[in-house]
């Protein structure tokens, strides 16, 4: 009878569970060599593979600017979330009273357009109000008076010598009307040979007060008219009651 020969058995689980952390090792040690030369988005889907994860989609990166990053909302004020529902910050401030179009505090004297931030180097910006960003800057218009303000408007270089017609007293008044109430129109027209053009015709607008006369020459001054830049001055009221239209002498160059 033949008798069993000895068992003999195996312990593999003490291998086993040496190659699993020789393994580990080596990925760990690939990771630490190659994560410098991958972008951040690569090293996450490693590191997610490696802890055996489902990995997500990472989330988008903030609005980025040179220099320096900043939240950027598409709507004025404090902005709307996505479905133009409130932002938290929105809603924040609606709990202490705020309105969208309103200013803040107490008599609304706070600002009602966000801060923005605006570049001025490559590394540099400031903090500026949103409505001075998208305001055109505004030119100023300079009239030079020739005197006191009277009540009585001289306008120059309307038209030209022969373009005088029985219309334009009235279509003159019509336009002035706008500035204030008009009590007078005369138009006088000098035909001395080789007198200046833009010279000839002489326009003058008598109003009711002087306010209304600074109006008009402010507005009427430096206008182009049919061609031609209109010249508009204070002229005495003294002299227009008495009719004296004509040019002072030595008021027009080379004419007495």
């Amino acid at each position: 009878m033949t008798q069993p020969g000895p068992m003999i058995t195996r312990n593999t689980g003490g291998r086993g569970k040496k190659e699993r952390e020789e393994r580990e090792r080596e990925r760990e040690r690939d990771f630490n060599d190659s994560r410098l030369n991958i972008s951040g988005e690569e090293a996450w889907r490693r590191r997610a593979a490696m802890s055996g994860g489902v990995p997500r989609s990472p989330s988008p990166p903030p609005g980025k600017a040179e220099g320096f990053t900043i939240g950027k909302s598409e709507t004025s004020g404090l902005g709307v979330g996505a479905g133009g529902q409130m932002t938290a910050a929105q809603r924040m401030m609606a709990k202490m009273g705020w309105k969208e179009g309103q200013g803040l505090g107490k008599q609304e004297q706070g600002i009602t357009t966000p801060l923005m931030a605006k570049k001025t180097d490559r590394r540099a910006g400031v903090i500026v109000n949103a409505s001075e960003t998208s305001k055109p800057d505004k030119k100023v218009k300079s009239v030079s008076f020739n005197g006191p303000p009277t009540r009585v408007l001289l306008l120059r270089n309307m038209v030209g010598p022969g373009e005088v017609d029985d219309e334009l007293e009235d279509e003159v008044g019509s336009e002035c009307a706008k500035y204030g109430t008009v009590t007078r129109v005369l138009i006088f027209e000098i035909t001395e040979p080789n007198f200046p053009a833009d010279e000839a015709v002489r326009i003058f607008i008598q109003f009711e007060r002087s306010e209304e006369t600074t109006k008009a020459l402010i507005d009427l001054d430096g206008r182009f008219f049919g061609g031609r830049v209109v010249k508009a001055s204070f002229y005495d009221e003294e002299r227009f009651s008495k009719n004296e239209l004509a040019p002072m002498p030595g008021e027009i160059p080379g004419f007495s």
